[in-house]
């Protein structure tokens, strides 16, 4: 079964003391930075602290673990999904993701193992190859929307509304292909009003999760992502009708037509609810 995905928690690699403590914080996933958090005098101890870490992981904990490693551009990002194969962390985040080559090549370099990709979209290159990158390879299981370099480039403020244009591309991107879409991690962190109005934002254009930076932001984000109980009550009556299926074809529910993608839509709505914080 495809692993649920509503919260992604940042921490940095030059931190090992901190690794295990973000693994029992209550992400769905932790992602181990080894990209902007880490210094580069600090790169190649990081790395090796990163492998030896996950070398020593149950499974459980294993699938709970991503790697966010250098753009594949750099001689370092290269090492790093050298070096990372090795041990086949659950997940690896290409940084500065720019076009579909780059996830083959990682997909190619991971061959055999399980390893899932997930894409960083955050250069206007990114966003121009969006949907070819989430298309790429079975590998690729998600994008995130990289939002700090993104402002940046298109000289706008680093905020909801400015940045609506490009989250809606992404939205887009990601449906085509059917996987998910995990948004910019809200950067105050003792702002939970406003982590948590943003992160509903999101949700309703079409994001499946929210990255944090302070495990603190946990809980707000899922919060934010659970289904109302009007929601969980419809979604029941749905797949209480096409009796579990979900090639039923066409059904009416409460005078609404029904069919396979809001079938799709009410199985992750139960999903969400059948998960305990």
């Amino acid at each position: 079964m495809k692993k649920l995905i509503r919260s992604l928690l940042f921490v940095p690699g030059s931190k090992p003391e901190r690794f295990n403590k973000a693994l029992n914080a209550g992400a769905d996933l932790v992602c181990i930075d080894l990209e902007d958090a880490v210094l580069p005098s600090d790169k190649d101890s990081a790395r090796q602290t990163i492998v030896d870490f996950i070398a020593g992981l149950d499974e459980t904990n294993k699938q709970k673990l991503c790697v966010r490693i250098n753009p594949l551009s750099t001689v370092l990002g290269i090492l790093d999904l050298e070096v990372l194969a090795t041990v086949q962390p659950a997940y690896i985040m290409l940084a500065k993701c720019n076009d579909a080559a780059e996830m083959t090549k990682a997909s190619q370099l991971l061959h055999p193992g399980t390893t899932k990709l997930i894409g960083l979209i955050e250069t206007l290159e990114g966003l121009d190859n969006a949907p070819q990158i989430a298309k790429a390879s079975n590998k690729v299981v998600a994008l995130m929307f990289g939002g700090a370099d993104m402002s940046a480039e298109l000289r706008c403020e680093f905020a909801y509304q400015p940045l609506l244009f490009v989250r809606s591309q992404l939205v887009m991107a990601a449906a085509r292909a059917k996987i998910d879409l995990i948004d910019v991690p809200y950067v105050n962190i003792k702002d939970e009003a406003g982590l948590l109005a943003e992160t509903q934002l999101v949700k309703d254009l079409g994001f499946s999760a929210k990255a944090a930076i302070h495990p603190c932001q946990i809980a707000a984000i899922h919060m934010a992502f659970k289904p109302t109980t009007t929601q969980i009550a419809y979604a029941e009556q749905v797949m209480q009708t096409v009796d579990g299926q979900e090639n039923a074809g066409v059904v009416v529910v409460n005078g609404r037509m029904v069919d396979r993608p809001i079938i799709l839509a009410c199985q992750r709505t139960l999903a969400l609810a059948k998960v305990i914080d």
